[in-house]
Formats: C-alpha cells, structure tokens, sequence
C-alpha cells in the first residue's frame, strides 16, 4: 500500500514537473513588461494570421463607427445652431434690420459653430469637411474650377500655361497643351503638372476640369493663384490674378453678413446648410450599417470580450462624446440604427 502511494506521488511529480517545463516556452514567449498590464490587444501575436486579419478588420471597422459617431453629433450641433441663427435672421428681416442684440446673438452663434466644426475630430483627424460632409478617408479637400478654363473650346496651336502657386519653390508650374486636344488629354496634362504640388485634376459629367486641395493650400490658393498664357486661354504678359470658384457651398459661418442687404443671402446659406446637414446624417446612418453588417459573420466568430476591453470603450467614448452622451447611450444608438446584435455593436465600439 505504502508503495502504491509512493508511486502515484512519484507520477503526480513527474507529471508536474513535465507540464512547468512544456509551459515555460509559452511562458517565455507572452512574456509582457513588469510595468505594464496585460493587454487584450497583444493576444493577436498569439492568434493565427486569419485570426490577426479578422481582428484588423474589425479594428478598422471600430474607427470607422466611432469616427462616424462624432461626425453625427458634431452634425446634430451644428444643426441646432443654424436653427437658432436662422430664427434671429427671419425676425430681423421682418424688422427691416438686425438690432445690435440681434446682430450680436448671430455673431455669437456663427462663432459656436464655426468651433464646433473646429473641434469635430477623432483620433486628430476631422471628420468633417467644409461643406459639412463627413470625411471618410484621409483629410478634407475642396474642390474647385478655374473661371476661364474652358476645356470644350479648341485651340488651333500649342499653347503653354505658366502658373504661379506662390507656394515656396512651386512658383512657376508650366502645363503644355497641344492644339485641338480633348478634355481628358487636357485633364492628364494638368494633372502630371499639378498633382505633385497636392492639387488634384478630374474631369465631371460637363468634362470640365475640376480641381481639389486640401484646405491649408485652398486658402492659400484662393488669393494668390496667378496664371501667365499665350493670348488665348489667358492673357500674355504679367501674371494675372485667376478666379476660383469653389463647387458646393463651403459652410463659413464667420463671413456671414447682418447687414440689412445681406441678411436674406445669410438665411439662404443658412437654409442651404441645414439641407446638407440632413443629408450628411441619413448618410453616416447608411455607412454606419454597412460598416455593421460586413463584419458581423466576423464578429460572430469570436463571442469572447474581456472586461477590461468593454473598460476602454466607455472611457474612450467619454473623452469623444458631448457631456451625458455615455456608452450605453451609444450603444443604443448604434443598435436602434443597425438592428444587430448586442456582441456586434460592443465589438464595434471597442478600442
């Protein structure tokens, strides 16, 4: 008896001291630094590489969702703003003028908003461009023509545009242009020319060229853009201050007039805005579900959350989020618009 006891304790160390030295490798290899704590994220470079694909998408769907959200609120703010300045803006017309407390309360108004599009970020980049669309990649941009710059109209020779930029080294940027060519031919020679000084070139459905910058290089080259031609498009000579006509409104709230001339062009720029505000939310709802739906069978795939996930999320969302916005609200939200499982909407709000 006292030998068969022997023996199990004999096999129980064994065993043992078999699995400490199968677990030291993986031990040696999740291995974190003392100062830090386990964190949910670094269990990909344990996962396989369809795992570490799955969790990058979802990750990428995660900013996407978040990014959207703070679109729509900033949106939501703006709105109630524009409400408010195109009330004051009626009542001064029936006035015949804006009083100075009218004036000054539209002053104050154009200033919230203009700030609240300031500050609609996430992660430092906006999520919102001048036109009050949501930005979805990359940085706003603004897109523009050049009045003059007819490309249905042939010429019958060569003609070379010198354009000034007046952005450091970028002074003269020739664009060659041969006689009789097409738009699209005009479309590649502009863009070869343009495209590395961060000005885009296409062509929309009149073919006409249409240009983009972002906005730092708009500003600039909305007041100091100048063009030296051969007679033809443009005049020979001295450089020539050229027109820019942006495509779609640009919401400017600052530039907005009270004056007893210009308080009705202010409601219709105010009217005009609170028309693509409704436009940019039904479109962040749209882009919200499909984010949703694309990964659901993958999200499906892994029910698991730890804790101190579902942690991060609510602090993250709290440092995005207006005052009384919290994580259950948005999860709501979320939810309501979707109409997908509680584990999808959680995943997808995750950081």
């Amino acid at each position: 008896m006292v030998s068969q006891v022997n023996d199990f304790r004999s096999a129980a160390a064994g065993a043992s001291h078999q699995q400490q030295v199968i677990a030291r490798p993986a031990q040696k290899t999740a291995a974190l630094p003392d100062n830090k704590q386990p964190d949910p994220l670094r269990l990909s470079q344990t996962l396989t590489p369809e795992h570490t694909r799955q969790h990058s998408l979802i990750q990428r769907a995660q900013h996407k969702v978040a990014a959207s959200r703070v679109a729509e609120t900033s949106l939501n703010d703006i709105g109630k703003n524009l409400a408010q300045l195109s009330k004051r803006v009626e009542f001064a017309m029936r006035a015949g003028s804006a009083s100075p407390k009218i004036a000054g309360e539209i002053e104050q108004l154009a200033s919230r908003m203009e700030q609240r599009l300031q500050q609609a970020s996430y992660k430092e980049q906006p999520v919102l461009s001048r036109q009050l669309k949501p930005v979805f990649h990359g940085e706003p941009r603004t897109a523009f023509q050049i009045r003059g710059l007819d490309t249905k109209r042939s010429s019958p020779r060569d003609e070379t545009l010198i354009f000034n930029l007046a952005k450091g080294g970028a002074n003269a940027v020739p664009v060659k242009l041969g006689a009789n060519t097409t738009p699209e031919q005009q479309a590649v020679q502009f863009r070869q020319a343009l495209n590395e000084h961060g000005i885009g070139v296409a062509l929309n459905k009149q073919r006409q060229l249409v240009f983009s910058a972002n906005e730092a290089d708009w500003q600039h080259l909305s007041q100091k853009m100048r063009v030296v031609g051969q007679g033809d498009r443009f005049p020979a000579g001295q450089p020539n201050r050229v027109k820019l006509e942006t495509t779609e409104s640009r919401f400017e709230p600052l530039t907005w007039q009270t004056d007893k001339e210009q308080l009705r062009q202010t409601l219709v720029k105010s009217q005009q805005m609170m028309k693509q505000i409704k436009a940019s939310i039904q479109e962040l709802k749209v882009h919200n579900q499909d984010v949703m739906q694309r990964i659901d069978t993958i999200n499906q795939r892994n029910h698991y959350l730890n804790e101190q996930v579902l942690g991060s999320i609510e602090t993250d969302l709290s440092r995005i989020l207006p005052k009384g916005d919290s994580f259950s609200s948005a999860f709501q939200n979320l939810k309501a618009q979707a109409n997908v499982h509680r584990q999808t909407v959680v995943s997808l709000l995750s950081q």
